[in-house]
């Protein structure tokens, strides 16, 4: 016998793992393999590359034993305390999974008093090999989960679990807690009570904040089974008296214990027993942590709380809502008979929630094997939940079911896209970066699955708008490109459909080297489909905005492509025509170009009786668009006379276009009339620059020419007659008009001025004379036309007020020049005579 006791004292000293008896119930029984032989330790040394932390390092143990559990578990991290067990995250050697290690230090362990007797001698041991015991037997979803048997160490017993991530209180009290979140743990609760009583035929005896353990996927999970019974017969389990000569920690917690368990002389309870603690638990979980029955203990103080629970429960009214007060009544009511079924309970008003019912389906869809109903579940019901389900939810519970049960399933991605993108929209700009595994998930899988394809397509502007991915960006290029180039029409619709919403994203070069390419080979798609054509046209119409003047030639043949003569073809044409004005009309420099691609089709579409017949509204605007085309074609043909006339007047040294005015004096010194136009204009800035010239007229110069019978407001029309009226003497606006003809220009406004500032009428006589009677009318008219245009240019207050006097007017340069040279001539002449 002394070698067996030797060995019993060697053990401890060398630190050796020892496994606790699983049969153990309350008497305690000494452990039957605490002895380890040398085939222990050789045991332990063949685990490969197992770490090994030391307690004193890892974890606040401060035993000389090793680690607990550390043949199956390592790097031990104290996580929190839990009622008489910390708690520990760890990692387990063969697989690596997160687990939690509870640990029960033996110098906290509490016995009975001796003077019990012997047959009631038992410690906090007892009830935790017990509890262990009971916990090994339970597999359910709201169970919590034990993944390692107790084991015994010289200073610890412990044991391992599901990863835990924190206790009720914590959760609790916790402001940010949603109250969703609450309704969903508290019918976890009673999801695991439920199972209990009619599966397990258990009594649980002792449901406390501290029996109920928040695992790391946020789900509320039942523990602490230190005073579960197993029922005699139906509905009917033994029941302890609770005395006061037991430490309170031996015994269940009087303020969850129901009346009839301190009945004197009650044996048995039923499994309303569990009911009341239950209705107690959710008070307190509703009001943040405050005790509905707090006795400390007290017999006296319970019976004369439990004696006022009805005014307990209106205390806390406002925090349960009508819905559960009126429940929480008949569950805490003394009469037994009164008190629901944990089932019934689940079916209250309170817990009816579209919401609700959606994420209890989510946390349970692992169990559900049909895949067509787990993906009804999932694009319909959860779905339609999301909108109505707060940000926080999303990603304490909705994001990491998905994580946990759908990510390694493909065929699940799909149905999961409409939720998942919803949340990518509306959530905040801090939490996105918990969408990128996902999102790369579902464009690594879009190529292989056409529905999830499609649907990327569609809603693709969200990924360029908030997820800012290059290689998420890369890919959903790649998956436009290849849904247009598909031969399956369906995708070939939702990629042209999604062009407009990620126009703005796409860099320039793609658009240039792939993306118009791609469209080009769309005819047999387009082919006679008035609606295919018209999503077309709005993706180009989108486009256009990104290209610039090299790149919006290529454009134009995709447009072409659109040859259907329907009136929406036509008039989408016009709105594409209008748009490219509107943004940058610089970039319409190919003339031929804009006539076949554009101006033709609008004027096929003017010929069309459809479209006259369709609206006047859009008859109208296709025939704007015309207007607008035929204006920029005319404005490029004088751009191109006034570069080769520029050319040509570099040769000339004499009299080419007024080259002497121009050598003589600058009109960029004379003064600049501002004038707006209503039409758009086709230069950098969207107003007329006109110039003051030497003989006292405007000169429109650069600015594009517009006909008499221009459609425009009052303020264009202005701007256009002033133009016309300078057209003779405009640098910018030379035509191959006869010498006489600006000779006959250059007398006529050198007759109007004269004959406004020195009044020579009898010089203008003599000039009409001279020129004949058909050029004297037409220098009338020529006269009178000028001194409209010299009216047009004055001040409106002047025409307000006709009684003004007017001051006299200003003579310019040329005038006097002119003015000088006669008086010269005629005292010449004067002198002659006499």
């Amino acid at each position: 016998m002394s070698t067996p006791s030797r060995n019993r004292a060697t053990v401890p000293q060398r630190g050796t793992v020892a496994i606790a008896a699983a049969s153990a119930a309350i008497a305690v029984h000494p452990p039957v393999r605490c002895r380890a032989s040398t085939n222990s330790y050789k045991e332990l040394s063949m685990v490969p590359s197992r770490p090994i932390v030391s307690p004193t390092l890892s974890s606040p143990l401060q035993g000389s034993g090793a680690a607990p559990l550390e043949k199956d578990y390592h790097s031990l991290e104290y996580r929190l305390t839990h009622g008489h067990w910390r708690i520990f995250n760890s990692k387990s050697v063969f697989g690596n999974k997160d687990a939690s290690v509870l640990v029960f230090d033996k110098k906290s362990n509490v016995k009975a008093p001796p003077k019990l007797g012997k047959s009631k001698t038992y410690s906090m041991f007892d009830l935790i090999k017990y509890e262990t015991q009971q916990l090994m037997g339970l597999i359910h979803p709201r169970i919590l989960h034990m993944e390692h048997s107790l084991e015994e160490t010289k200073d610890y017993i412990s044991f391992a679990t599901e990863q835990i991530f924190g206790n009720l209180e914590n959760v609790v009290t916790d402001e940010s807690l949603d109250r969703l979140e609450i309704k969903l743990g508290v019918l976890q609760i009673i999801d695991g009570m439920s199972y209990l009583h009619n599966s397990a035929k258990m009594l649980h005896g002792n449901l406390t904040p501290d029996a109920i353990y928040v695992t790391a996927t946020k789900t509320w999970k039942i523990g602490g089974f230190s005073f579960a019974v197993n029922a005699k017969e139906p509905n009917c389990y033994p029941c302890y008296p609770w005395t006061k000569k037991l430490p309170p920690c031996l015994q269940p917690d009087l303020d969850f214990l129901a009346p009839e368990n301190l009945a004197p002389g009650q044996t048995t309870v039923t499994s309303a027993a569990d009911v009341f603690s239950l209705g107690v638990l959710i008070c307190w979980i509703y009001a943040g942590g405050k005790r509905l029955i707090d006795a400390k203990s007290n017999l006296e103080t319970y019976h004369i709380v439990v004696g006022q629970l009805d005014a307990a429960l209106q205390c806390i009214s406002n925090e349960l809502g009508p819905n559960l007060k009126d429940s929480m009544a008949k569950v805490l009511s003394l009469d037994v008979e009164v008190r629901p079924t944990v089932q019934l309970l689940s079916l209250i008003k309170h817990f009816d929630d579209p919401c609700l019912s959606a994420l209890r389906q989510l946390d349970d869809i692992a169990q559900v094997f049909d895949p067509s109903q787990k993906s009804h579940f999932l694009s319909q019901t959860l779905n339609v939940a999301i909108p109505h389900i707060s940000e926080s939810v999303w990603f304490n519970r909705v994001l990491p079911r998905f994580n946990e049960q759908l990510l390694e399933l493909p065929e699940m991605y799909y149905p999961i896209t409409k939720p998942l993108f919803h949340i990518l929209e509306h959530c905040e700009s801090h939490n996105i970066h918990k969408m990128k595994p996902w999102i790369r998930k579902l464009m690594e899988a879009a190529p292989h699955n056409k529905l999830l394809r499609a649907f990327i397509l569609e809603n693709m502007s969200a990924l360029f708008r908030r997820l800012s991915d290059e290689f998420v960006e890369d890919k959903c290029l790649d998956v436009i490109i290849l849904s247009l180039k598909s031969e399956d029409t369906s995708l070939q619709s939702s990629a042209v459909r999604g062009l407009p919403h990620v126009a703005e994203y796409l860099p320039v070069g793609f658009i240039t080297k792939k993306l118009i390419p791609a469209i080009m080979g769309l005819p047999p798609f387009l082919h006679e489909n008035v609606p295919r054509q018209l999503d077309l046209l709005a993706a180009l119409a989108a486009l256009s905005d990104r290209c610039d003047v090299s790149s919006i030639v290529h454009l134009f043949g995709c447009i072409s492509l659109c040859n259907s003569s329907h009136p929406v073809i036509v008039h989408a044409k016009s709105r594409i025509v209008q748009r490219l004005v509107m943004r940058d009309p610089n970039r319409l420099k190919d003339s031929q170009l804009l006539s076949i691609h554009l101006l033709n089709p609008l004027v096929n579409g003017l010929a069309c009786k459809d479209l006259s017949t369709f609206s006047c509204a859009h008859f109208d605007d296709v025939l704007s668009s015309v207007r607008i085309l035929l204006d920029v074609l005319e404005q490029r043909r004088y751009e191109m006379e006034d570069r080769q006339e520029h050319k040509q007047s570099n040769h000339h040294l004499g009299l080419n276009r007024l080259g002497n005015r121009r050598v003589s004096m600058s009109s960029t010194n004379l003064p600049r009339v501002m004038i707006s136009a209503a039409r758009p204009s086709f230069s950098s800035d969207s107003r007329k620059m006109s110039f003051l010239s030497a003989d006292g007229r405007l000169e429109d110069r650069g600015s594009r020419r517009e006909s008499r019978d221009s459609r425009g407001s009052l303020e264009s029309d202005m701007s256009i007659r002033i133009g016309n009226g300078s057209d003779i003497s405009d640098d910018s606006c030379f035509s191959s008009h006869s010498a006489k003809g600006r000779r006959q220009s250059w007398l006529d406004g050198y007759g109007h001025s004269v004959s406004l500032e020195q009044n020579t009428n009898g010089f203008l006589e003599t000039t009409s004379r001279n020129l004949g009677d058909r050029n004297s009318m037409n220098f009338k008219q020529r006269n009178a036309r000028a001194s409209e245009r010299r009216a047009r240019t004055r001040s409106p207050n002047a025409e307000l007020d006709p009684q003004r006097e007017q001051p006299p007017a200003r003579p310019n340069s040329f005038t006097n020049l002119g003015h000088n040279i006669v008086l010269t001539y005629r005292n010449l002449l004067y002198k002659d005579h006499t």
